[in-house]
């Protein structure tokens, strides 16, 4: 598998949040581990990476996974009880909490899933659908 990251590829994506160093590193600024890397690397959330002098999102447009779920299964079960959740998260993040119960997800090198806004959500869930983000750090997708 080649791991080569370019800005040729539809889910890598330049990003807003970073400053060049003295010394030729570029630090991340999307959250506060501010990883400092050099050309090519990957910060710890492993979805942000150093390509062309820049910071970069890895995993735009990408899911670690789809299902639909009641929402009493989620914790915002008050809103809106017996209808229909579409969960979904992508690879990444930047906490490293050793017993998350997300670690397989949220430290997956590769998001499996395309996540374009013409996914189709299944039919039996449309009725009351809402959409939670989840199995992720919030910085990481900014």
């Amino acid at each position: 598998m080649d791991d080569t990251i370019t800005l040729d590829d539809p889910h890598t994506v330049p990003t807003r949040y970073w400053h060049l160093l003295e010394g030729g590193r570029v630090q991340c600024d999307g959250c506060p581990r501010a990883c400092r890397l050099h050309e090519g690397q990957r910060g710890l959330c492993f979805v942000r990476a150093r390509v062309d002098d820049q910071i970069v999102l890895t995993s735009y447009g990408r899911s670690s996974g789809f299902c639909v779920d009641p929402v009493e299964k989620k914790p915002l079960n008050h809103f809106l009880p017996g209808s229909a959740v579409l969960p979904f998260g992508t690879a990444g993040c930047n906490l490293a909490g050793k017993f998350c119960q997300n670690w397989d997800i949220s430290t997956s090198q590769r998001d499996r899933h395309s996540a374009t806004p013409r996914h189709r959500i299944p039919s039996r869930a449309r009725p009351s659908l809402s959409v939670a983000a989840a199995s992720r750090s919030p910085t990481t997708t900014q």
